[in-house]
């Protein structure tokens, strides 16, 4: 799928007219990681790469305030031969949303720059195989900004209020991908809540769902395993993904510390339901504060979703057409023959890496499983279908592209593009600044800034975004800065039954008077007085 809109394009046309920013897009290249799912012992870890973006949102200069950053989001984006996760790793703001202006009674600004940004690196991997999109909805002081819980304008939803944002936030992004004008794609939200059951959890689903129809919902509170996971009937220790600081990894680890038997079974723990419940006991979901876990399933090309069991099944028979197709054209033992043998069989651990086979590397960096074996070269055996044997060396990250089928020309890429050494070196400059206060806020604004600059040797670095979106007038609605006033007209005043006397409908020459309350006419003759005694 070729690239579509620029981001820039994208982000202008979903913000309102007179809204001006700078945007700043940071994207690592893609290096192998941990397998998101652990694999049962003896077994091979899933090859998989690992992605990350960062976008950044400043006020520009103006007057006497400096250009400040006031929202950010990291999305890191995890790719397989059978699924590709989005996963939203963090998003916050710093307290100087007001510096953009925007008009009353627009969309949320921040709502409106998120969702754009994950449709910019959803889109085009719908081309090639199943994508979920996935978050967990924590209410904290700051993720992104240190100190911005001092600015005084900083508005921190609680934790009820920030999962049914991110549910209608995200809903946008669903919906784009029901419209029956869309190409062919199936597209399900999942919401787990733990400590909330079926009814509780459905508050938080976005207004949008209540027009669903009940027997084919958009919203659902589950765990969608089964699109997830090819192999349900694993322990539960396999089937939960293991992303990074995530509340779900650290129960996932805490258990693995306990006790793992050789089946890969904990001992504590035999399910997935009892995984989901004890996690409603984590310190994270229990400390008087919800945890919403939320999941967007898109099956490109599918009018229901098909279980990832069926999906493999089905690309190893396309994959083994294409490959007895390919065979006729190739000569034994050229470089593009054993390319495609390597791909198939999947034979990617780098020699001393610590390899993707290795389920037991650490999981506290991304970074550093991906920058230790990026420009690596490998030499594998490979089978040439004889009793000889042919090796190949290309670079590690060049045969992950190759095993996993990605096209880098189709994949969106930021401004800036960094290893990944240097992205976590930019992360760590972030989370050393100081946002608390106009002064500071810009200060570490222009540092992280030349921060990005010194890293990659880019000579400038950030984009222009003008708002083009023109606002409809809303009919019927209250303006949000003009108080309603309310205006009672016609009202009579209720009076004692025996002192009514209906004299008729009041009338003109044309009939009864349209709009004009009846007037009852009591003649003198009809009043009384009370006698006095």
């Amino acid at each position: 799928m070729p690239l579509g809109p620029s981001l820039q394009s994208r982000l202008a046309a979903a913000l309102p007219v007179g809204i001006s920013l700078q945007a700043y897009h940071v994207s690592t290249t893609p290096s192998p990681t941990n397998a998101l799912f652990a694999p049962l012992p003896g077994e091979q870890s899933e090859a998989t790469l690992c992605e990350s973006h960062f976008l950044g949102i400043a006020s520009p200069q103006d007057g006497d305030h400096k250009e400040v950053l006031v929202y950010a989001v990291e999305i890191l984006i995890f790719t397989n031969p059978s699924l590709t996760t989005l996963f939203v790793s963090k998003a916050d703001s710093s307290g100087f949303s007001s510096r953009t202006n925007a008009p009353k009674g627009s969309p949320s600004i921040v709502g409106s720059i998120i969702s754009t940004f994950v449709q910019f690196l959803l889109e085009p991997r719908l081309a090639k195989s199943r994508v979920v999109l996935s978050l967990f909805a924590r209410s904290q002081n700051q993720y992104l900004f240190p100190g911005s819980i001092e600015n005084p304008t900083k508005h921190v939803l609680d934790d009820r209020q920030l999962i049914k944002w991110w549910c209608r936030v995200l809903d946008d992004v669903l919906r784009l991908h029901t419209d029956s004008k869309s190409p062919a794609c199936k597209a399900t939200a999942h919401l787990l809540v733990p400590g909330c059951d079926k009814a509780e959890t459905k508050a938080f689903f976005p207004p949008s769902s209540r027009s669903d129809s009940p027997s084919d919902p958009r919203w659902i509170n589950s765990y969608p395993v089964e699109l997830l996971v090819a192999d349900t009937t694993k322990p539960p220790r396999h089937l939960v993904p293991r992303l990074p600081d995530d509340p779900k990894s650290r129960f996932l680890e805490d258990l693995d510390g306990d006790f793992v038997d050789e089946h890969g079974q904990w001992r504590s723990l035999k399910t997935l339901d009892q995984f989901w419940e004890m996690m409603s006991y984590r310190q994270e979901c229990s400390a008087g504060r919800l945890v919403g876990f939320l999941w967007l399933v898109f099956s490109p090309g599918q009018s229901t979703h098909a279980s990832l069991d069926v999906l493999e099944k089905s690309d190893k028979v396309g994959l083994s057409n294409e490959t007895a197709i390919q065979s006729k054209s190739d000569t034994p033992g050229s470089s593009h023959s054993s390319e495609r043998d390597l791909s198939l069989h999947g034979s990617l651990s780098a020699p001393n890496s610590g390899g993707i086979e290795n389920d037991r590397l650490p999981r506290d960096s991304l970074s550093t499983t991906g920058s230790r074996t990026e420009s690596a070269a490998v030499a594998d055996v490979v089978d040439s279908g004889d009793s000889k044997s042919s090796t190949i060396s290309v670079p590690l990250t060049e045969q992950l592209a190759k095993f996993i089928n990605i096209d880098h020309a189709t994949q969106p890429e930021g401004e800036i593009v960094i290893n990944a050494d240097q992205y976590q070196s930019l992360t760590d400059y972030l989370l050393q600044t100081d946002f608390a206060g106009d002064h500071l806020a810009a200060e570490s604004t222009r540092g992280w800034v030349q921060k990005v600059l010194e890293l990659s040797g880019a000579a400038a670095f950030g984009c222009p975004i003008l708002g083009e979106r023109t606002l409809a007038p809303s009919s019927g609605v209250q303006q949000m800065d003009a108080p309603q006033v309310n205006v009672l007209t016609g009202i009579r005043k209720k009076r004692k039954a025996d002192n009514i006397v209906d004299s008729g409908p009041a009338s003109s020459a044309n009939g009864p008077v349209s709009g004009q309350p009846t007037v009852n006419t009591l003649s003198a003759g009809l009043v009384r007085k009370k006698v006095k005694s």
